[in-house]
């Protein structure tokens, strides 16, 4: 088995050190190699494979979440997003984890570099292939012959040692500190509690209705409206809880979907919910029949139907002027897309949270936490969400949409939501965003 073991990681140091076929994880005199797969044309390898080879394992999470567990640290990553996190750290990744065929597959890079620098104590060799613990010394793993030559030859032409004793140097007297200059441990200075700025975003105004509804009578219901409506209770029992609160608008006005992100920049917010009112894609009796509440957070949707929501909610970019347009900077494209990679675990959690609060209050069915591409969640550098309380084109929940004390609810447990959420931040990371 040894010489098995020896002969795979001769053929993998022989091979090209950015896509060799094996890693090898080394634990003192424990090798064990993993697999290094190549899908087009990009090396991956097995997280489960690594993971036990690390003496670690993966933890699946809900969302897409996967948690990389090792010995002596956590790594949190999602699949198809090129970041990974470990605590409040964000690491950029070349490429993006993947599940393919029901397995998580991690890029070459977290074997070369996301676990040397972040996992806690391993080196990798890349002469070796070996991905291995610091407490592994060079003499665990063998040595090509070249190496052992050199240093037989440079063993043969150093002389021994004199065995003439040299002249011994006295020791320093040690100095004694006094008591009195040895300083006292400083008093810990606590930092003074930072009012949150939570910005609240009521869906579409002015010319932009948003949907209209119910589907198979004379159109009463008004999405501009309610979430105005809404956005209005939520900013109160926000305030009432503590929290400073900018609202995107107060108003039947239009905001260009690249302002209201902007506007949150800003203000320094720590957190952005846009609340929007669903509708179905089609005007049929089965698109009558729809229901129920969702929350989404961006990224590039997994699914038909989040790309038609993210496509519906987009439209609003049509009321607005050129001027107002965002610009195509390629330079501006990426600042944009590595500040928003920056919040999106937060922003999943986020909408999690909110999810779960509308559960005990809402009649329709809980349809979970999306992911799509809105217009209005790009420009947010902070933890953000788009919230769909309910299907407006369906004729019972636009009836209980447009209850006040239904309204008063939906804001109360979503205040209640983004409360806990800001309290665990805390707790995890401390201090402000």
């Amino acid at each position: 088995m040894i010489a098995l073991l020896l002969a795979l990681q001769i053929a993998a140091a022989q091979a090209s050190a950015a896509i060799p076929t094996f890693i090898f994880v080394r634990d003192g005199a424990a090798v064990t190699p993993v697999p290094v797969t190549i899908n087009g044309g990009e090396a991956s390898v097995r997280a489960d494979a690594l993971m036990k080879a690390l003496r670690g394992m993966v933890i699946t999470g809900t969302n897409l979440h996967y948690t990389l567990a090792l010995p002596r640290a956590r790594l949190d990553l999602i699949d198809g997003i090129p970041f990974a996190k470990r605590d409040s750290l964000t690491i950029p990744l070349n490429r993006a984890p993947q599940v393919r065929g029901g397995q998580l597959y991690l890029p070459f890079q977290f074997v070369s570099e996301v676990i040397p620098q972040y996992g806690g104590g391993y080196v990798y060799d890349a002469a070796y292939s070996e991905l291995r613990a610091r407490t592994a010394t060079a003499a665990d793993r063998p040595v090509p012959a070249e190496s052992t030559s050199s240093s037989a030859r440079s063993t043969a032409s150093t002389p021994p040692p004199s065995t003439t004793p040299r002249p011994t140097a006295s020791a320093p007297a040690p100095v004694s500190t006094p008591r009195s200059t040895v300083s006292s441990p400083p008093a810990v200075v606590r930092k003074p509690q930072v009012r949150k700025v939570v910005v609240i975003d009521a869906g579409h105004g002015g010319p932009d209705n948003g949907m209209t509804g119910p589907i198979g009578t004379p159109a009463w219901f008004v999405e501009k409206d309610v979430t105005l409506a809404v956005a209005r209770i939520l900013g109160s029992a926000l305030r009432a809880r503590g929290v400073d609160v900018l609202m995107t608008r107060t108003t039947d006005t239009l905001i260009a979907l690249s302002d209201r992100g902007r506007m949150a920049n800003s203000n320094r917010g720590d957190v952005f919910i846009s609340i929007h009112v669903n509708a179905p894609g089609s005007r049929t009796a089965a698109g009558a029949r729809e229901r129920g509440f969702e929350t989404y957070f961006l990224a590039e949707a997994k699914t038909e139907e989040g790309r038609r929501v993210q496509d519906m909610e987009n439209e609003s970019v049509k009321f607005e002027t050129g001027a107002s347009a965002p610009k195509g900077d390629p330079l501006s494209f990426i600042i944009t897309d590595m500040a928003q990679n920056e919040h999106l675990r937060e922003s999943s959690d986020l909408a999690q949270t909110i999810q779960n609060g509308l559960i005990e209050v809402h009649p329709g069915p809980n349809r979970g936490v999306q992911q799509a591409n809105f217009a209005v969640l790009r420009g947010s550098y902070m933890p953000a969400v788009l919230v769909e309380i309910g299907f407006g084109s369906n004729q019972s929940e636009a009836t209980f949409l447009s209850d006040q004390d239904n309204q008063r609810a939906l804001a109360r447990n979503i205040a209640e939501s983004v409360i806990a959420y800001l309290a665990h931040y805390e707790s995890r990371v401390g201090g402000t965003r």
